[in-house]
């Protein structure tokens, strides 16, 4: 794939996009900068982010239904009392938004999983035993943390993030098999819709640990606990280390403060540009179930038996993946994900046929998005074409490029230039009008989104003209 831009970094490229509004961009007639209206580090989604997002949000809720998770969406704010029993106020309280309202403290969620542990309990509560385990919840959630200004950069760490975020209840017997099933869909996201290589040059893991000397102070519980749930999950990152054939390495003191965790450390690019990322996370939780009375209730519903909590996020954070993938790949998303997947171009060039060029490639563009595809319109000339095209692979960068000049009209063929896996290729399709194009054209889609049908069932269509932004 491709290699770190040296000139650009994710947000430049994130703006080209549509996918992100700069921090510093001035906005006309108020002639302020937007972030100073926003404050620091809430990245703003534009109109290519919305569709990326959309589709992104879409694929994941397919990919984990299909694999027996329940779909959630949980508040953005609770009241203070449950992240008192969660044990955030105590020891997360510093990288919380809390307030006061008639009296009563509030706090944005800066995660999720208080939230699903709450919705486990309510489906127990209703329909006790016949609730199956383990439980698998997922939410395509969005948290907000007051992250140190000093350490607030773009995409890569804001305060305001979205985390395709799961929580796993288990029973203690099959809590080895759901852990390796969760890293397996891990690299079924990182391979099929990324498209990111499954080496151990581009994959390692660290177990993240405890700092013994903290524990009770920094992490919530007692040594025993810690020492017993780090010795699980070191023998699970053993397992799939063994299996996959990745490295791993042990690191103390960087675990989450309610349980040890198993970090997904990716390499993107390649060559001397290529740089690792810490992206997914499996975590393991015996704080929440016992401060939420989970092991009481589950006993008293299923029998003498133990259950493990999992939390994890494949991709982590979408904002942060998304801002490594783009500054990696220089700006080139998947076709499923790509803002723009289609740029028609008609090319005049002062002859007859200049009128059935431009009949014939603007029906192409709508038929296009009548299909479910996001394209864009332009017209353009012999002697620009070069030119125009150069200013589309360095700005929006359509995932598909449709030539239509009077040679494809007099030929009954659309010429087409793919943007795929950090290549381009160009291709000659037989059409002998606007019916059977479009028809090449979708064929041509479903190869490109073929990787992700193949796990999510189904591949997003999200129409939209976006001609304005050629």
């Amino acid at each position: 794939m491709g290699t770190l831009s040296q000139e650009k970094d994710h947000m430049d490229f994130a703006q080209e996009l549509d996918l992100v509004v700069k921090p510093e961009s001035t906005l006309p007639g108020l002639n302020k900068e937007v972030g100073s209206l926003l404050g620091q580090g809430i990245p703003l989604f534009s109109i290519g982010g919305g569709y990326f997002r959309a589709a992104l949000s879409q694929v994941l809720i397919n990919f984990h239904a299909r694999r027996g998770y329940y779909i959630a969406e949980t508040p953005l704010i609770s009241g203070g009392d449950l992240f008192e029993v969660s044990g955030h106020m105590g020891y997360y309280r510093q990288n919380m938004y809390v307030f006061k309202l008639e009296d009563r403290e509030y706090a944005i969620k800066p995660m999720n999983c208080p939230f699903h542990v709450l919705i486990f309990l309510s489906e127990l509560g209703r329909h006790r035993n016949k609730v199956k385990l383990p439980f698998k919840i997922f939410e395509v959630g969005r948290v907000h943390r007051l992250e140190p200004s000093g350490s607030v950069y773009g995409l890569l760490r804001p305060r305001a993030f979205t985390q395709d975020d799961a929580h796993i209840v288990t029973p203690e017997k099959d809590a080895l098999q759901v852990i390796s099933s969760v890293f397996d869909d891990m690299m079924t996201i990182y391979s099929k819709v990324f498209n990111i290589d499954l080496t151990p040059e581009t994959i390692r893991l660290r177990l993240s640990l405890s700092d013994k000397g903290k524990i009770g102070t920094d992490f919530m519980g007692t040594r025993d606990e810690w020492e017993s749930a780090e010795e699980f999950l070191r023998s699970a990152v053993e397992g799939i280390a063994k299996r996959y054939g990745f490295e791993y390495q042990a690191a103390e003191g960087e675990a989450a403060f309610y349980g040890p965790k198993i970090d997904v450390i990716v390499r993107l690019g390649s060559g001397p540009a290529a740089k690792d990322w810490q992206l997914g996370t499996i975590q393991f939780d015996f704080n929440l179930p016992r401060r939420f009375k989970v092991y009481d209730v589950v006993r008293e519903l299923y029998g003498d038996i133990n259950v493990f909590m999992i939390h994890r996020a494949l991709l982590g954070s979408i904002e942060r993946f998304l801002g490594a993938y783009l500054e990696n790949y220089r700006g080139r998303l998947p076709f499923a994900l790509a803002p723009l997947q289609f740029a028609v171009l008609g090319i005049r060039a002062g002859e007859e046929l200049d009128q059935k060029v431009v009949e014939f490639a603007r029906a192409l563009h709508a038929g296009l998005i009548s299909r479910g595809f996001r394209s864009g319109y332009m017209e353009t000339t012999r002697t620009s074409l070069s030119g125009d095209v150069r200013l589309l692979e360095t700005g929006p960068k359509p995932a598909v490029i449709v030539y239509i000049g009077a040679r494809e009209i007099e030929r009954s063929a659309v010429t087409v230039a793919v943007y795929d896996k950090g290549s381009r290729r160009q291709a000659s399709l037989q059409a002998k009008g606007v019916e059977e194009a479009l028809s090449a054209l979708e064929t041509l889609a479903e190869g490109l989104e073929k990787p992700i049908a193949d796990i999510a069932g189904s591949t997003p269509r999200i129409p939209g003209d976006l001609s304005y932004e050629l």
